[in-house]
C-alpha cells in the first residue's frame, strides 16, 4: 500500500464529504456547522458575514482534512478489516465526544486577539444521537472510499 497516495486519497476524500456534510445537516434537524460558527464570528469577532462563512468553511474543511488523514492512517496501521472497522468507529465516537468543547474553542480562537481562555467550554458529548450518527456516518463513507481505493490500486500493482 503506497502510504503517500493512501494519505492523500484520505485528505481529498474527506475534503469532498465535509462538503457534503454540511448540506446532510439540515435532513437531520441541525443548522450547518458553517452557518453556526459564521454567525457567531460576526457576533462576538465583528467580522463582516462574508469573511465569516469564508473563514467557517475554511476551518471547517481544514478540520474534515485532518480527519481523512485519521482515517487514512488508520488503514495504514490496521493489519485486519475488522482492526480498521474499529478505528474508524472510535475515530467517529471520539470526534462527537469532544466536538462541543472543540468547536466552541474554534470560536474562540477567531473571534479573540489573543489565545482565549478554555474555562466554560461546553461539556463532552457522550449522547448516542444524532452527531454521533452524522460522524459516524462521516467516517465511514470516508474509511470505505480509502479501503476501496487502496483494494483496486493493490490489484493494479499485483
Amino acid at each position: 500500500m503506497n502510504v503517500k497516495k493512501t494519505l492523500i486519497i484520505g485528505a481529498i476524500t474527506a475534503f469532498i464529504v465535509g462538503v457534503l456534510f454540511i448540506f446532510v445537516q439540515p435532513f437531520f434537524g441541525m443548522p450547518p456547522l458553517t452557518d453556526r460558527h459564521a454567525d457567531a464570528y460576526v457576533k462576538f469577532g465583528g467580522l463582516s458575514p462574508l469573511m465569516a462563512i469564508i473563514i467557517a468553511w475554511f476551518v471547517h474543511l481544514m478540520v474534515s482534512t485532518a480527519y481523512g488523514i485519521a482515517t487514512a492512517i488508520a488503514l495504514l496501521i490496521s493489519k485486519k478489516l475488522y482492526i480498521f472497522a474499529l478505528l474508524v468507529l472510535v475515530l467517529g465516537w471520539i470526534t462527537t465526544v469532544i466536538a462541543g468543547p472543540a468547536n466552541q474553542l474554534i470560536v474562540r480562537v477567531v473571534t479573540s486577539k489573543s489565545f482565549p481562555s478554555m474555562s466554560n467550554l461546553p461539556a463532552l458529548n457522550f449522547s448516542f444521537d444524532v452527531k454521533l450518527l452524522l460522524h459516524l456516518i462521516f467516517f465511514i463513507f470516508i474509511g470505505l472510499f480509502i479501503l476501496a481505493y487502496s483494494r483496486i490500486s493493490s490489484n493494479k500493482a499485483g
